[in-house]
């Protein structure tokens, strides 16, 4: 009997079939899985991602070991809580500034106004008097009927009151005074395009009232321009009259237009309720003798009102005086 071969042979057909099929499908599952592979553009980005990646294990292995015990677990609860209320008080603090800033962008608003005032009033203070003088003297007034209207209530000075002895100044700033047979307004804001009734009056009592004249003058700030008020009769029966009209000017002049006769009367018709005017008389002899009031005279008289007006006003800024108190 022949002996069999002992040899064994792993390298046969059968093998080969094996390693051949196996190479087929890894290449037809390269072929297959080739269009999504995107290869690193360089060496330096392949270690970059080789890098990132490892760092991303070792931070997963650290968090797995960390969440293992029951006290990290809670100390990032504390923690996740602590940051829920740091992010509420911040959003408080948000919400507060916020309000703090519409309030302030508010008061900006208000003080921006109130600016525009201020400057809209200064460039208005451009003052101006106003003097008058009877000759013969005595008791005279003064009125000026101003067409300014302020403010949404439409606030205006009251119109002239012929039953009124001595008509005092309405707008904050103006000054009326008046000494013997010399009556004065002091304005203290006259913008531009603005009118002024002058009116004059012969203030005394009735029965003491004399024919005579009055006539005046306008002075700018400082004297810097000064505006003639001619010269017109009054009577005890016509006792008041309009001078004229006063206009302001945009180079912060006051300009003077004398009321003509037919402006007069019809002024006192008005004021009067419907009653005529009387006839004006002409100045008698001795009236038209006597000289007006000088030039002189004049800047004495506007000096000594100046002084007073300066007198005035230290009276009210000076604080008053304390008591003084008993000892116990």
């Amino acid at each position: 009997m022949r002996a069999r071969s002992r040899e064994v042979n792993i390298f046969n057909m059968s093998l080969l079939d094996i390693l051949c099929g196996a190479l087929g499908a890894f290449c037809f599952m390269m072929l297959v899985l080739l269009p999504y592979y995107n290869p690193p553009a360089s060496e330096e980005d392949l270690r970059k991602e080789r890098a990132n990646t490892d760092e991303l294990v070792k931070q997963m292995e650290r968090l797995k070991e960390a969440a293992k015990g029951s006290a990290f677990a809670q100390q990032m609860s504390d923690l996740s809580q602590k940051l829920q209320d740091q992010i509420k008080e911040l959003q408080g603090q948000v919400n507060q500034y916020a309000a703090q800033n519409q309030q302030l962008q508010a008061d900006n608003q208000s003080l921006t106004k109130k600016n525009q005032e201020l400057q809209r009033s200064l460039d208005q203070r451009r003052p101006f008097l106003t003097m008058i003088a009877t000759n013969p003297r005595q008791s005279i007034d003064l009125y000026l009927q101003d067409d300014v209207v302020v403010g949404n209530e439409k606030r205006s000075n009251p119109p002239f009151n012929p039953n009124q002895q001595h008509h005092s100044a309405y707008w904050p700033g103006d000054i009326s005074a008046w000494i013997g047979g010399v009556a004065s307004w002091l304005v203290r804001d006259s913008p531009a395009s603005v009118h002024y009734k002058v009116y004059a009056k012969l203030a005394g009592d009735p029965a003491g009232r004399i024919a005579g004249s009055v006539d005046g003058v306008v002075v700018g700030e400082n004297g810097k321009w000064i505006v003639d008020i001619p010269q017109v009769a009054l009577t005890p029966e016509r006792f008041w009259t309009l001078l004229g009209t006063l206009t302001g000017e945009p180079d912060a002049r006051v300009s003077f237009k004398e009321a003509t006769q037919q402006e007069r009367d019809a002024e006192w018709t008005r004021l009067s309720k419907g009653a005529p005017p009387p006839s004006v008389a002409s100045p008698t002899a001795a009236q038209t003798s006597a000289s007006p009031i000088s030039e002189e005279q004049r800047r004495t008289l506007l000096e000594r009102l100046k002084q007073q007006q300066q007198r005035r006003q230290q009276q009210r800024s000076s604080p008053p005086e304390a008591a003084p108190t008993s000892s116990p």
